[in-house]
């Protein structure tokens, strides 16, 4: 049945690809609905097909109008490439997030520091970084963990509170590795 399932998504993932305009608003035709997108991600990924749903992800995070949403989009873009061995990808694609960060372009980012979405940016950062230091690659780790390490001192308190203890595993064992 699972097989049935992710044919059946790919399909209609395929669909969208082939033809962004079924994504358009009834109501605002200059607007694109990419909720649905999204929701094809999700379940590619718990059907298993983690390279369709990183398919959808990536076009899914391309069409997205705020600051907020494109982070959040790229957010879940990286964790995508680096469950699926895609590290190199991964940091770029954190690499482009936090290029948003600095530069947004509209206000939808001011609170990210205070809130949950700024921890689980660090959190992801820290999550590639063990995982280039788990595949042998020290260099490239002691660069993300220099950039995780620039965002937790961006976060607030309390966000940071709940990424500290993750911080010093993660930098202990890319000295482990180094």
């Amino acid at each position: 049945m699972t097989e049935i399932a992710r044919v059946a998504l790919i399909r209609r993932l395929d669909e969208i690809v082939m033809d962004q305009g079924t994504l358009r608003r009834a109501g605002d035709p200059k607007r694109l609905e990419t909720s649905r997108l999204s929701s094809l991600a999700r379940e590619l990924e718990r059907a298993g097909d983690l390279l369709q749903a990183l398919r959808a992800q990536r076009l899914y995070a391309t069409l997205q109008d705020t600051a907020w949403d494109r982070v959040s989009a790229r957010l879940t873009q990286a964790r995508l490439e680096r469950d699926s061995g895609q590290l190199p990808y991964a940091d770029s694609t954190l690499r482009s997030l936090r290029d948003i960060l600095a530069d947004p372009g509209d206000d939808s980012l001011r609170h990210w520091r205070g809130v949950n979405l700024g921890r689980f940016i660090a959190e992801e950062h820290y999550a590639l970084t063990r995982a280039l230091a788990d595949a042998g690659l020290p260099a490239d780790a002691r660069t993300v963990l220099t950039a995780a390490d620039a965002i937790l001192g961006e976060l607030s308190e309390n966000a940071a509170n709940g990424v500290r203890k993750l911080a010093e595993q993660t930098a202990e064992r890319v000295r482990e590795v180094s």
